[in-house]
């Protein structure tokens, strides 16, 4: 059996199999525009005649320097991506109608582009990072998620839309993806996001280089050499991943994971017919299982380190229920078109086209089965447990305090009722410069104290691959290696089991200390409207019950960043249990309880 891609895709089939490609998606004036659902097509028409309606965004070399110079990301990035949004949207409407106007308003969006002195993003801007600049150069060379994302958009539009494209705009696009993207792609093969790390930049960033080379380089030879050195980048990212499929960025970072690695054989499968299939790879039915497992109902996920709690992008549905197809995961086909029949906008912040394109045309995703049963999972090398039952559902991690998107959380966990999170996660706010810098862990979302866990004699989590969970077990393990020394614990075992019987969770603490410790607090971040009573906090439909020998505050905690408060609202609270004199021993356990 093979195990790898390169043994599924060797050399000498893709120089075959990439001599002459064959159409990836239906172009315009393809009858499948005709046949798209009513619904569908009056929302899109709809939102292109709203964004449309505007000026197009404008970029100022000062907001790029705003990173550089105040941290801020947001001010430029908001314009950017509502540029690329916009060509997304008019090219579908001149995909539905064929209309003139539609075609003449995505050419202006690509000449916008092709005039950008760069398409990376100033957070990911290496080179003028790298010499100190605020703003780049002409010339620069990074390729980041965004410049790789731009050029794949634009080689859609050629792809899609080429027979209404004026020659200079098609010979535009051709110069400034390879100038951009496919040249520096096979040129510098030093990437960090290839070789200094494997999180998702790096099957993200591929998926768009393998658009660029199936659907915009015309030279057979050259195209298989990228698509080439394409298999080598994504088998560096699948030798990483675990076997349990699991992914340590959370729910909604899999779909620019495991859902990338999908958009990259998707585009191979279907531009050879079928002869490029890579979907044999022996991970991918375990990474294909891992986001309807995360799926708590509705929009909620379980959610850990910087993932939202919500996914709100249906065109995420297309890598799930191909990978589901290829595969033969039912629970990923059923669970796609859970995604694709929410009432959300089908175009996302950040597009893609192949997903957009493939949500909406794919006749297995319009089909009204959607229900799945939810297993229990218990995903040992990522070390995460979801466990459920008619009402509730238990999520927790052990792992380490170095994972992609890190915060300090090893045991910490999330208890849903009804399918609501009410014992949270709350994720992470809007993306700063400090969000990735040596200041990380100032930022009180990263912080232990702010997740569903103890602080031991004054300490806090330590970040770090040293600081763990250790003797993990589907039922519970030892956080005392997560904190420092100092703290002087000998083993801080937590047990988490949800009774099914009963409908409730137990948490129990258990631990073994060098002296009788000075202080011991425990910390809950709810979500609803919380009251308390003696040794019982009701939060929604959600019972806590706590030890008599811990006092309970619950402090109010503000969000007043926009990406918390969309999900959770203006506020959280955290509930601060402090352990009275006579539970201050060297050896003590409390037990919680959520029903």
């Amino acid at each position: 059996m093979a195990q790898t891609l390169r043994e599924l895709l060797p050399t000498e089939l893709l120089v075959r199999a990439l001599g002459e490609v064959g159409r990836v998606l239906p172009g315009i004036g393809a009858a499948a525009w005709g046949s798209v659902p009513a619904d569908d097509r009056a929302a899109l028409l709809a939102e292109a005649e709203e964004v449309a309606a505007g000026e197009w965004p404008v970029l100022l070399a000062r907001d790029f320097a705003r990173y550089q110079r105040q941290g801020d990301r947001a001010r430029y990035e908001t314009p950017y991506f509502e540029r690329r949004r916009r060509v997304v949207t008019s090219a579908l409407a001149a995909l539905l109608t064929g209309d003139a106007e539609w075609v003449a308003d995505v050419v202006d969006g690509v000449w916008l582009l092709c005039d950008e002195v760069t398409w990376t993003v100033p957070a990911h801007a290496s080179a003028a990072i790298g010499r100190g600049s605020a703003l780049p150069w002409p010339g620069d060379r990074d390729l980041d998620l965004f410049c790789a994302e731009t050029g794949g958009l634009l080689a859609w539009v050629d792809h899609l839309l080429g027979p209404v494209l004026d020659e200079a705009t098609r010979r535009r696009i051709a110069v400034e993806v390879d100038r951009r993207v496919l040249a520096p792609f096979l040129e510098v093969r030093d990437w960090r996001w290839l070789v200094g790390f494997t999180n998702n930049w790096n099957p993200w960033i591929h998926s768009n280089v393998t658009a660029c080379a199936l659907l915009v380089e015309r030279d057979p030879v050259r195209r298989a050499q990228i698509v080439d050195l394409v298999v080598q980048g994504l088998d560096v990212f699948l030798d990483s991943y675990p076997d349990d499929g699991g992914c340590d960025e959370g729910a909604s970072y899999w779909t620019r994971a495991g859902g990338s690695v999908a958009d990259n054989l998707v585009l191979l499968y279907d531009a050879t017919d079928g002869a490029l299939d890579g979907f044999g790879h022996p991970k991918l039915r375990a990474i294909t299982a891992y986001l309807p497992a995360m799926h708590i109902a509705d929009r909620w996920y379980v959610n850990f380190a910087d993932c939202p709690a919500q996914l709100a992008d249906p065109s995420a549905a297309y890598p799930l229920y191909r990978l589901g197809v290829h595969t033969d995961e039912p629970s990923a086909r059923g669970h796609a078109r859970v995604i694709r029949h929410r009432d959300d906008p089908l175009v996302p912040r950040i597009p893609s086209m192949l997903r957009v394109v493939g949500a909406l045309l794919e006749p297995g995703l319009l089909v009204d089965e959607q229900i799945v049963d939810k297993q229990n999972v218990y995903l040992p090398d990522t070390e995460v447990v979801v466990t459920r039952t008619d009402k509730l559902l238990l999520a927790w991690k052990g792992g380490h305090n170095e994972e992609s998107h890190n915060h300090n959380d090893v045991g910490t966990f999330v208890v849903a009722a009804n399918g609501v999170p009410r014992v949270i996660d709350l994720g992470v706010g809007t993306y700063t410069r400090q969000t990735f810098s040596a200041d990380r862990y100032q930022i009180f979302t990263m912080q232990s104290d702010y997740h569903n866990l103890p602080r031991i004699n004054g300490f806090a989590q330590r970040p770090g691959r040293e600081f763990r969970a250790t003797g993990m077990t589907a039922e519970g393990a030892d956080l005392a290696r997560a904190y420092p020394e100092e703290a002087g614990i000998r083993s801080w075992h937590r047990r988490l089991v949800l009774h099914d019987s009963v409908e409730m969770v137990e948490l129990t603490d258990t631990w073994d200390l060098e002296a009788d410790p000075t202080e011991l607090v425990w910390h809950l971040v709810l979500h609803g409207a919380p009251t308390q009573d003696a040794n019982t906090i009701i939060v929604n439909d959600l019972t806590i019950r706590h030890d008599d020998n811990l006092t309970a505050v619950l402090e109010p905690l503000p969000l007043p960043d926009p990406k918390l408060a969309d999900i959770w609202g203006d506020h959280v609270t955290r509930v601060v249990l402090t352990a009275r004199p006579q539970l201050l021993r060297r050896t003590g356990a409390i037990t919680l309880t959520f029903a």
